[in-house]
């Protein structure tokens, strides 16, 4: 086999069988994250609405992306190459979702640079409702900045791929670079700068409740809830940049060999690199969230533990509900038997 060959199988393999799972796994992990984030005690704090809004644009993300492609790749079909109007509007409409969600990581490190911060102003930023309308304008904005793909993605032909073709893959590329590094960006600079404030706000001190609602020793003036959200914050900021760090490298790379004549064989590692970073990392990223946030922070591990308790000892109390209910529907059943009955001895009142 060549190496086109080889790479396709590997590229085939990941998308049938290791994507299916990851959809799986995402959507279950998502919809946790957005139950735990959004309990009583957790939601009134500005990072649960970011952590909740990230949540639900990667169950977006995860629906108009992994679907497709698992189902193209056992049918051999992508209907994106053969309808046009599809294929501009799942190109736009996965690009906006990455972007929200990216976005959305990049606001929750600067929330938590000013719950950090020593100047009052900044602190003032830290509210719940600043966080909700921050995420409305940014969904906002991500729905307009990139309406230019609507106009400018079509299907590629002889090869039939829906994408940007002509001098707009180059513009395309450098765009697609710019916007992906700029969350990032924002991401490493502000969560550098919130491990460097919590080693100075030790001489701050306030109550506390921990993010598992028990009440525990504060660390300086932040929370050790926040302490927890911050914990959280910086393992996924983590691994959104290992996961998405290679696209924009990969988009500069691309406009700078745009033009540049090409074997099959760097062709074939091309077009493998293409599908790892512009899909299968992204996706995984989208998909494996709530499973870092289980290893990265024990109160995140324990909210999860109450929430399941009260998920089974909910469906108890409905069980032992339903069996009251129907012995209760037993003796009024029995009861106007022998009433209608009195003297027949074949029935008796419970």
């Amino acid at each position: 086999m060549t190496l086109g060959e080889d790479l396709n199988s590997i590229e085939v393999a990941l998308t049938r069988y290791i994507l299916p799972i990851c959809f799986i796994f995402g959507i279950i992990g998502n919809l946790f994250n957005i139950v735990v984030f959004g309990r009583k005690h957790l939601r009134t704090n500005s990072c649960s609405v970011y952590f909740i809004s990230t949540s639900i644009f990667n169950i977006l993300v995860i629906c108009f992306g992994i679907i497709p492609i698992v189902l193209a790749s056992y049918l051999s079909y992508d209907y994106a190459s053969y309808s046009i109007s599809y294929c501009k509007f799942r190109s736009y409409m996965i690009h906006v979702l990455f972007m929200m969600s990216r976005s959305s990581v990049a606001l929750a490190c600067i929330d938590r640079y000013a719950l950090c911060s020593s100047n009052v102003h900044i602190r003032a930023l830290n509210q719940r409702h600043i966080a909700i309308r921050l995420v409305i304008i940014v969904c906002f904005l991500w729905v307009l900045i990139p309406i230019h793909m609507i106009v400018e993605v079509t299907i590629q032909m002889p090869v039939r791929r829906c994408g940007a073709g002509g001098i707009y893959s180059t513009i395309y590329a450098i765009y697609s670079a710019i916007v992906t590094a700029i969350p990032l960006i924002i991401m490493v600079i502000f969560s550098s700068m919130v491990i460097r404030d919590l080693r100075h706000v030790r001489s701050r001190v306030h109550p506390n409740i921990s993010i598992n609602n028990s009440n525990v020793q504060t660390t300086g003036r932040i929370k050790k809830r926040d302490v927890q959200f911050i914990i959280i914050l910086i393992s996924e900021v983590i691994v959104y940049f290992l996961s998405t760090v290679l696209f924009p490298v990969y988009s500069i790379y691309f406009a700078i060999t745009s033009t540049t004549s090409k074997n099959s064989d760097r062709l074939a590692v091309e077009g493998f690199m293409r599908y790892l970073t512009l899909s299968f990392l992204l996706y995984i990223n989208s998909c494996s969230i709530f499973y870092v946030h289980l290893l990265a922070s024990t109160g995140f591990r324990q909210e999860c533990k109450q929430l399941i308790l009260c998920l089974y000892k909910h469906k108890e109390n409905n069980t032992v509900l339903s069996i009251q209910m129907r012995m209760a529907n037993m003796r009024k059943q029995l009861n106007r038997m022998y009433e209608h009955h009195p003297m027949d001895t074949s029935v008796r009142k419970n």
